[in-house]
């Protein structure tokens, strides 16, 4: 009996450590199963093991289980949340992009972000470029008189 006692608590500590073959699991099950009186020390584990047994016999009542067509009508119903959710995304990065995106420069007040179309506005700017300097200006006129 002894023997039996510490071959379970090797087993047991071998189990918490995930080190237990299928054999050895059935073998822990099958103790606190057919065993009636078990050592104070291993009640914790009759208690998982039995446990486990138990909730592994559960079944949904037969009220409870789903009809034959709502599993089909749930994956639908999951295929189509799915696919509403991968849109909602894709048009969220779409607008996240089209925010985040800066402008190569403004003409007036106008945001412009291809900077070969600022480039082009600003050769027609440089016309105006003589008459940000009013001396130069003045300076002609009265060349000019």
């Amino acid at each position: 009996m002894k023997e039996r006692k510490e071959r379970i608590e090797k087993l047991l500590e071998r189990y918490f450590d995930a080190r237990t073959t299928d054999d050895e699991e059935a073998e822990l099950r099958a103790y606190f199963q057919m065993e009636d009186e078990v050592d104070a020390g291993l009640l914790y584990a009759r208690t998982m093991f039995c446990g486990m047994d138990g909730l592994a016999a559960e079944r949904l009542p037969a009220s409870r289980r789903p009809a034959g067509n709502k599993p089909a009508a749930r994956r639908m119903t999951l295929r189509l949340c799915g696919m509403a959710a991968a849109a909602a995304v894709v048009l969220g990065f779409f607008l996240c992009v089209e925010y985040l995106r800066r402008p190569y420069c403004y003409i007036d007040g106008v945001a412009v972000y291809d900077k070969e179309v600022a480039m082009q506005a600003t050769v027609y700017l440089q016309a105006f470029s003589e008459f940000s300097d009013p001396g130069v200006i003045v300076d002609e006129l009265i060349e000019n008189d």
